[in-house]
């Protein structure tokens, strides 16, 4: 067992020191000197500050080692209706320098109250920035947190010499946050403040500029002002978290991730404020000069009657996808990877740039879309072509000439009657479409091939699923809808009825044969989509509590009633129903099929 020395720090002699000091190997820390103690010596004021010193420049060491940033809460809110007033959520944080900043409650603050920092021009060293009164205090500010300290408690002090007096001195020092305004120095001043926002967040997300911002500061939010009323207030411009503030992949020129991510959260946030102001269809680059490598869309942004869109450049590809919603995180978190798109760069290098914009689908309903998508021609991707096709006649000849090119076919146009052409216009009308920025890999697409789904029970299950079927009195109703379903359709009917859920439920097998019958044809994405209305979340657990209470609900007689086409109504009238009214509707349900759905319209308008 290896037996650890006490002392973890080697103690030398001064003539050691002096001959590694020759030799280049010793280096002395100024920064943390500290008396040596030893009885008979004459201990004086000076000796116990160089005491403290020393510990709090330790500390900010082992701060400094953690990284920057806010550890816990420290929230900036406004108040709904406030326009000079915030409020600070309790927490802590650490500066750049290591120091701690902390608030043990939350405080409400007026800005013209806050004190403004003179700042040195981080770029001429001139000198203080003059400071105009602060009534009229107008531009952009960072909110942020500086540690203090004053002193406190007097206490007596005893005279030094003999003809000394005894006076009163401070006897404790308090450590404290203050909250400052900081400057923000960019090169905007005479523009509005609304239209700097999204050039301060170009400079700070694809520049990586703090524009002086101290070291001593911990930032919280960005802040713009007009004469002390709050124009904006902006939290991921600045704030930053601690530990995520280190290169995931040192030395090959990536940003911090939590500048990537941060670069994120601002885009989403600025949006926000953009919907508010703007509800036309405009460019991204009247409101961003730069934008993440994935985020939210403004509603509108691909056109469902031709699929052209005028919100990213026109060079740029633009294509168009769907994507389970419970995958998208994940590509989102992925795509973090990437590089922040610069819409201020020259158009030239718009054409090495690829956007997929992604429209989120339920988990449930995937395969009912894909089917549709996928009917005409066979393809889950839609190219999305700029609206602006004339753009090539802006250019100057010799332009035109370089980039000569075979041209590119022009997509088949929109036709509503088509249920493929129909569902991608839906789609493109969602309102919570993302995109994401694609890497440029050569990938193969040579190899050209239709998936086609092999499933289905066997007929030794088939067999068992008609017997159950017939056991339940549902025999009849189930016949009907395999004589008119397609080959694929009945597949997938029988999956459907085949799996556990369905199986455990007779109630919920009724329900689902009952919405089968009702369908007017029934092709495969007939089938998928009644197959995505019961699969969708919570759907069924009204059926499941009627059988629960009320074991009759597995007769025939009721079975019957909820196959004839209101089962989905009876779901949700069981599901909102209380205690009290369950049985009462289970009573409905078996002796007046008809009374049931005028109860569970009531219901429903209630």
């Amino acid at each position: 067992m290896a037996i650890f020395p006490e002392v973890t720090r080697v103690q030398i002699g001064s003539e050691d020191a002096a001959t590694l000091r020759g030799a280049g190997a010793l280096i002395d820390d100024p920064r943390r000197q500290r008396p040596r103690y030893f009885d008979g010596r004459f201990l004086a004021a000076r000796d116990l500050i160089r005491d403290q010193q020393y510990f709090l420049t330790r500390e900010a060491d082992l701060g400094r080692a953690t990284g920057s940033g806010v550890a816990e809460g420290l929230g900036v809110l406004q108040p709904p209706g406030a326009a000079q007033t915030l409020t600070i959520e309790a927490g802590h944080g650490i500066t750049p320098s290591g120091e701690l900043v902390r608030l043990e409650q939350a405080m409400q603050i007026n800005i013209a109250d806050l004190p403004r920092t003179e700042q040195l021009s981080a770029k001429f060293g001139l000198g203080p920035i003059p400071i105009p009164p602060l009534r009229s205090r107008t531009g952009l500010f960072a909110l942020a947190l500086r540690p203090v300290e004053y002193t406190a408690n007097p206490v007596g002090a005893y005279p030094t010499s003999v003809t000394g007096q005894r006076v009163v001195e401070d006897g404790d020092i308090i450590e404290a946050t203050a909250v400052i305004l900081v400057p923000w120095q960019d090169d905007g001043d005479g523009d509005s403040l609304i239209a700097r926002r999204g050039r301060v967040a170009r400079t700070i997300f694809t520049q990586a500029e703090d524009r002086g911002l101290s070291a001593n500061v911990l930032p919280l939010a960005m802040l713009a002002l007009q004469n002390n009323i709050l124009v904006w207030l902006d939290i991921p411009m600045l704030r930053r978290e601690l530990g995520a503030d280190r290169a995931d992949l040192p030395g090959l020129g990536f940003a911090p991730r939590a500048l990537r991510l941060a670069h994120l959260l601002q885009f989403q946030s600025h949006l926000d404020y953009v919907k508010t102001v703007s509800s036309g269809n405009y460019p991204a680059s009247a409101w961003f000069p730069a934008l993440p490598s994935a985020g939210p869309l403004p509603p509108n942004v691909v056109n469902p009657n031709d699929f052209t869109q005028s919100y990213f450049p026109a060079g740029m590809k633009v294509d168009f996808t769907i994507i389970p919603e419970d995958e998208l995180p994940a590509l989102v978190e992925e795509s973090l990877a990437l590089p922040p798109i610069d819409l201020t760069a020259p158009a030239d290098t718009f054409d090495a740039i690829a956007v997929m914009v992604l429209a989120p689908v339920p988990r449930n309903e995937w395969r009912a879309v894909n089917a549709k998508l996928t009917r005409q021609s066979g393809s889950l991707v839609r190219k999305v072509s700029p609206a602006a096709t004339n753009l090539v006649a802006q250019r100057k000849p010799l332009e035109i000439l370089q980039r000569l090119r075979l041209p590119a076919l022009l997509a088949a146009p929109i036709d509503p009657s088509n249920p493929a052409d129909a569902e991608w216009a839906r789609l493109a009308g969602l309102g919570s479409l993302w995109f994401v920025r694609r890497r440029n890999l050569a990938y193969r697409d040579d190899l050209v091939g239709e998936s086609v789904r092999f499933a289905g029970a066997s007929s030794g299950a088939t067999d068992l699923l008609v017997e159950r079927i017939n056991s339940l009195g549902l025999g009849d109703q189930l016949t009907t809808v395999l004589d008119k379903a397609s080959p694929r359709a009945a597949i997938e009917v029988k999956s459907l009825l085949a799996s556990p859920r369905f199986v455990d439920s007779p109630a919920l097998t009724a329900a689902a044969i009952g919405e089968f019958a009702s369908a007017p044809a029934l092709n495969q994405s007939d089938a998928l989509g009644v197959a995505a209305r019961l699969t969708a979340p919570n759907v069924g657990d009204g059926l499941l509590r009627l059988e629960q209470s009320t074991p009759t609900m597995s007769q025939p007689a009721a079975l019957q009633n909820i196959a004839a086409g209101n089962g989905l109504v009876i779901d949700k009238v069981a599901l909102t129903a209380n205690n009290t009214e369950v049985p009462n509707i289970a009573s409905r349900v078996l002796v007046n099929p008809s009374g049931i759905v005028a109860v569970s319209a009531i219901k429903l308008r209630q």
